[in-house]
């Protein structure tokens, strides 16, 4: 049973007996990377990007423009087409050629994600204790090379699976590149303090193969992502 299951099998039941919709119809004409038909459907992913990425950020009149969603300060969600070799992101100009509307395609890349966590979702610990004892371990998470940060927008993951996974009090993440996602818990200063830098030269090496993503630190508060500011006063606001 996958980590979502428990969750979302009445939903999963649910959609399995509904009629075929504009999801269900094999899109040749986005036929460009690969041979065969795509079911856009299934196809529907999320990704996080840089809020001021000059690639989600295109808004012409032949493309249309790229439909996102804000997360928290500094990174959206972009919805993109899983075309095989590579990614084709989702504009108003496909609501338009296939009559779906934005919702449509927030379920679908949800929906995906959802079952490509289940598929296979990994937890490694990142223990660095052999250089100073007193450092604590964090998290990384794996499930897919091109996805794993967008494993940040499902809420019943941080909310209640994970903390049936590991002891974890304040979740807070950093994602310093397209593949990589760590978290720790930021009432252990030993773990929290150790991944922020180590994260940041994971960042640093991911700019050679231009994959890097952020520097930042996100912390789960009240169900939303809030950025760290490494102030006395958020310190104080989080720990209350």
């Amino acid at each position: 049973m996958g980590i979502f299951d428990q969750f979302f099998k009445k939903n999963q039941n649910t959609e399995s007996n509904q009629e075929p919709s504009a999801f269900d119809i094999p899109i040749s004409e986005l036929q460009k990377a690969r041979e065969g038909t795509i079911n856009l459907g299934q196809s529907i992913f999320p990704v996080i990007k840089r809020a001021d990425d000059p690639k989600v950020n295109i808004d012409s009149i032949s493309a249309g423009e790229i439909l996102k969603d804000p997360i928290a300060e500094e990174i959206v969600v972009c919805y993109v087409i899983d075309m095989g070799e590579n990614f084709e992101f989702i504009t108003t100009k496909h609501l338009l050629s296939f009559g779906l509307t934005f919702d449509d395609i927030r379920d679908a890349g949800k929906r995906n994600l959802i079952n490509r966590v289940n598929e296979d979702c990994k937890i490694s610990i990142m223990d660095y204790s052999s250089s100073n004892p007193a450092i604590k371990p964090f998290y990384r998470l794996e499930f897919d090379s091109n996805l794993n940060p967008s494993i940040m927008l499902l809420d019943e993951f941080w909310e209640s699976s994970i903390k049936e996974i590991i002891d974890i009090d304040t979740i807070a993440v950093t994602i310093p590149a397209k593949n990589i996602i760590f978290f720790s818990d930021m009432k252990v200063m030993e773990s929290f303090r150790t991944m922020r830098p180590i994260s940041k030269k994971f960042y640093e090496a991911s700019i050679l193969d231009q994959v890097e993503l952020s520097t930042n630190t996100y912390i789960r508060k009240n169900g939303k992502w809030i950025l760290f500011l490494d102030t006395d006063e958020q310190m104080a606001e989080l720990w209350s």
